[in-house]
């Protein structure tokens, strides 16, 4: 049997309409759950600076050139392909769930989904326990696109504080996992 850490989003939501109420059940939610906040994490932290479709130069800017009639047309379809390639519905589907929570639970839901325990023998800017996640949170908070002062939220002052409205939030994003999972079945 695979493991659920293991599936894709896909399979992991095939798996919840499945599965009776349990234990199981409960893993698959919370591995859904954790998939959709990283989606969402990796598009604030790098595919969305990337700004594809809005360079100065593109990589389909030549095509077309040289063939007859057609010389100098742009390519609708793959300028549309090189903007769009970053979106996904898993993306659409995170921010989504994200924007039914109010601003404090979702900082307190991307920023314990942020850091990551550290892991012997390896390297990440994201590894770092809840008290250092705390102690950086307004650099986190702008690296996942929260402005410092840009919303009148205040400042977690424990890690005990980040985990307990951490969980309130991830608890109402698994009621709505679940419901999507089950719309999806």
């Amino acid at each position: 049997m695979q493991r659920i850490e293991d599936m894709g989003l896909a399979e992991t939501f095939r798996l919840i309409a499945k599965l009776p109420e349990g234990v199981r059940r409960q893993q698959a939610l919370a591995h859904a759950l954790d998939e959709l906040l990283e989606e969402e994490i990796e598009y604030r932290t790098g595919l969305r600076h990337q700004n594809a479709g809005w360079h100065q130069v593109s990589s389909v800017g030549g095509m077309g050139e040289g063939r007859g009639e057609c010389t100098g047309l742009v390519d609708h379809v793959g300028k549309a392909a090189e903007r769009y390639q970053q979106e996904s519905q898993w993306r659409t589907m995170a921010a989504a769930l994200l924007s039914r929570l109010t601003d404090r639970q979702r900082m307190a839901v991307l920023l314990a989904a942020y850091a990551i325990p550290p892991v012997h023998n390896c390297q990440s800017p994201r590894m770092m326990t809840q008290s250092q996640a705390v102690a950086a949170q307004v650099a986190i908070l702008a690296r996942l696109g929260w402005a410092p002062g840009a919303v009148e939220v205040a400042p977690f002052k424990s890690p005990t504080a980040l985990r307990k409205t951490a969980a309130r939030g991830r608890g109402s994003l698994l009621y709505m996992v679940l419901s999507q999972a089950e719309m999806a079945a």
